[in-house]
């Protein structure tokens, strides 16, 4: 059994497209994860769950609001949650920009999942 299964340790996916939502879902489950998911900003913002978000995974572009605008909301908010962002196509200074004002880390799709793996256990073990 997983220490990290709680719901205090729920992880927000935030993507547009649907495979990528459930692909990262079923990985993080698979490794004792809690996921909630969601397909914009605009519903992660009007969730109930977003007190307990305690990891967020984010991709830039999304249909209405980005997620750059996303996180820059909850950073004025004084929410702040460890972010890893996920884009298909980002500039390299779009990701430095993103880790200077908080992110954890940037991955391009296709997302190297062994990464995203480690950081979610760092950042949720400490």
């Amino acid at each position: 059994m997983h220490s990290n299964v709680s719901r205090e340790n729920l992880i927000a996916i935030i993507d547009d497209e649907q495979s990528i939502r459930n692909g990262l879902s079923s990985l993080l489950r698979s490794e004792g994860y809690e996921t909630v998911l969601f397909s914009s900003a605009e519903s992660f913002l009007s969730s109930e769950k977003i007190n307990n978000i305690k990891f967020m995974v984010l991709d830039l572009k999304l249909t209405e609001m980005s997620g750059v605008t996303l996180f820059e909301l909850l950073l004025e908010a004084n929410i702040k949650i460890p972010t890893v962002f996920i884009s298909g196509n980002a500039e390299p200074e779009m990701s430095e920009s993103l880790v200077k004002k908080g992110g954890i880390l940037f991955l391009s799709k296709p997302i190297n999942v062994e990464l995203l793996l480690r950081k979610v256990k760092d950042i949720l073990a400490g």
